[in-house]
């Protein structure tokens, strides 16, 4: 490469740069690297020469160094080439450091920043922003008029003596505090969301950006704080907050706000007692007169337990449709949770009037007293949900203590039947086959089939357990549908007749005809080698819709058997109206009969009882015997077939 292709690629170079001067054309600068290359250390005349030609900027260094590195290295030795680059930056960087700033440039200065005053004053005037210009201590030098009109200000009466006037009372510190590190250097800018003083006294919620205004010695100097009115997006941001923490149609906090009320209250360790309400057959109110009145009687509800709540300390939330809770704060001793449970439901009984009809309430009521301060509250609800719903079931209107031991006993029966569909997948039911015997001579008259659960954490849990489990959720009938299909497949091949218990819902069970023949179809199990038990209380409904499936199923040759036998009123009714061919004593009755006392009343009936039944043809079974005195006494009570342990 020749000098003055260097030279050319070096002019190129520098027309990326902007110039306060002349272009450089390729001859001269070629005429510069001539002398760089006969005397290296003269290169400082050339950096010097750049600054007086205009190239004042540090990015005209950069580009001729790099521009005349790779060159000069093929005109010259590689030290002759670092002591020319060297020289040159020495002696641009000492011509930027001494020369005088040009007249031209100054005045560019001076109209640039004359320039920018009127467009900032411009801004300032005419911005529908509110704008203060205040000094370092405060003082405010002048706010526009979008400032005045915001905080209710007639046009030029707004001449605060000082920026902290406008900040609410309770601000001022704090926000003082931050202007003083903005202006320290602290941050860079400042923004915050607080609360401007109004002309009438009132306050205004307001977004703030404050930034620092500097003089020409680059010195601190004002405060320009920009201010903009968010009173509205305030008001619409509480309004949000409060549906999200509020019951819409009460007005009461909602579970959520409850569980942080009660959290609050726990970690202050204060001692609370918390009352779990679920309102008795709501939907008799909604479903006899309308929606509206069962909301009316809600909106009651919430009026009447803030009223029992009175001035005590606490809260009133509502948890769901026709769930509500009470959290009271107390001493020990202090408070009888029986009597203030009595107190609500006095309270709710009383007769609202809606669409001309009195309604009223009453509630079921778990109460968890003095929990640890170390509670989980939404475990704590958990334990009272469930000791409510469990209460619920003996009744309307109670109320009772949560018990820790029972409601982990309640736990893990529902998490037991929470698992069912899982173990039913997993192949961890099955079916247990008892020999059911004549008490005469202990002959195989039919097969009982039991479902069972081989349980990974509990091992085998039989049918009686399975049978509680089961009434907690939606799998009792289709579960049932299996049993039956899979026990007369076993049942299919072999001698005996298959005898099956029924639940309640088995019993109603719509289907259960059409899946009976479905599945004698399937396995070719003959009709009258099918023994099926109904339990008495389906059978003595109202609706008596198992009634129907049992005259049905006797019509097509199933065997019948009434199981419960010997505990409710409607017992013989049901043999007299019923195709009943065989009843299956209650497990109440064989428990209670297992050491019987041949004095009691109880056992004179069933000795009476058994004949009775006998003589109209019908057979009487007796499960779960387990020892040979129990088959004997049953034996010689009447009784003519057995299952249990003792056959197995």
């Amino acid at each position: 490469m020749d000098r003055l292709e260097l030279a050319t690629e070096w002019a190129a170079a520098l027309t990326t740069v902007v110039s306060a001067g002349r272009a450089m054309p390729a001859r001269e600068l070629e005429d510069m690297i001539a002398t760089v290359v006969a005397d290296p250390a003269r290169a400082a005349q050339v950096g010097a020469a750049l600054v007086a030609a205009g190239y004042r900027d540090p990015r005209s260094l950069e580009v001729s160094v790099s521009a005349l590195a790779s060159g000069l290295l093929r005109l010259t030795t590689v030290d002759a080439t670092a002591v020319a680059l060297a020289a040159l930056a020495s002696g641009f960087a000492e011509a930027v450091a001494s020369r005088p700033p040009d007249a031209l440039v100054l005045a560019d200065f001076e109209r640039d920043l004359r320039a920018s005053e009127g467009r900032f004053r411009e801004l300032f005037t005419t911005s529908a922003l509110g704008m203060v210009i205040s000094d370092l201590d405060g003082g405010s030098v002048r706010a526009n008029e979008a400032l005045a009109e915001m905080l209710g200000h007639r046009p030029g009466t707004l001449e605060p003596g000082s920026i902290d006037e406008l900040f609410h009372p309770q601000e001022r510190e704090y926000l003082r505090e931050r202007y003083d590190e903005l202006a320290a250097g602290v941050c860079d800018s400042l923004h915050e969301r607080t609360q401007f003083v109004r002309a009438d006294g009132e306050t205004t919620w307001v977004r703030i950006g404050v930034s620092l205004l500097r003089d020409r010695d680059d010195l601190p100097a004002h405060h320009v704080t920009m201010v903009e009115d968010i009173s509205d997006l305030y008001l619409l941001e509480n309004r949000l907050s409060y549906q999200g923490t509020h019951d819409p149609l009460t007005g009461l906090p909602n579970r959520q706000a409850f569980l942080g009320r009660l959290e609050e209250a726990l970690s202050a360790g204060a001692d609370v007692s918390v009352f779990h309400l679920g309102l008795d057959d709501f939907a008799v109110i909604n479903d006899g007169i309308s929606r509206d009145a069962g909301d009316h009687l809600l909106r009651e509800v919430a009026k009447r337990l803030r009223e029992v709540v009175g001035e005590h300390p606490g809260v009133v939330a509502r948890l769901t449709g026709d769930e509500f809770a009470i959290m009271l704060v107390h001493g020990p001793g202090d408070l009888d949770v029986g009597t203030f449970a009595a107190e609500i439901n006095e309270v709710l009984a009383e007769a609202t009037y809606v669409d001309g009809e009195g309604v009223a309430a009453s509630a079921t009521i778990a109460v968890m007293s003095l929990p640890s301060p170390t509670s989980d509250p939404d475990e704590l609800l958990r334990a009272t949900d469930i000791a409510r719903r469990r209460l619920k079931l003996h009744g309307r209107r109670q109320w009772c203590m949560v018990d820790p031991e029972q409601n982990l006993r309640y736990r893990e029966h529902y998490r037991l039947a929470a698992g069912i569909p899982g173990a039913w997948e997993n192949g961890e039911l099955d079916l247990d086959l008892w020999p059911l015997v004549s008490l005469a001579d202990h002959t195989r008259i039919a097969t009982q089939a039991l479902l069972r659960w081989e349980h990974p954490k509990f091992g085998t849990l039989g049918s009686e357990r399975l049978e509680q489990i089961l009434r907690d959720t939606g799998l009792g009938v289709p579960l049932g549908h299996w049993v039956l299909h899979h026990a007369a497949q076993v049942a299919a091949g072999a001698c005996s007749a298959l005898y099956l218990e029924l639940t309640p819902e088995q019993a109603a069970d719509p289907d259960l005809v059409m899946v009976v023949r479905r599945v004698l179809a399937e396995t070719g199990l003959e009709a009258d080698r099918l023994e099926l038990g109904m339990p008495v209380q389906s059978l003595c409904s109202p609706d008596m819709p198992a009634e129907e499936n049992l005259n049905v199923l006797v019509d097509i040759g199933v065997r019948s058997v009434l199981t419960g036998f010997g505990r409710s009123r409607g017992d013989l009714a049901c043999l007299e109206d019923l195709p009943i061919q065989t009843v299956r004593m209650s497990e109440h009755v064989v428990r209670r009969l297992a050491k019987p006392d041949p004095h009691a009343l109880f056992t004179r009936a069933t000795l009476g009882l058994i004949p009775m039944v006998r003589e109209v043809g019908i057979s009487v079974l007796v499960t779960g015997l387990t020892e040979t005195a129990q088959a004997q006494w049953w034996a010689q009570a009447g009784a003519d077939l057995a299952s249990g342990p003792l056959f197995a």
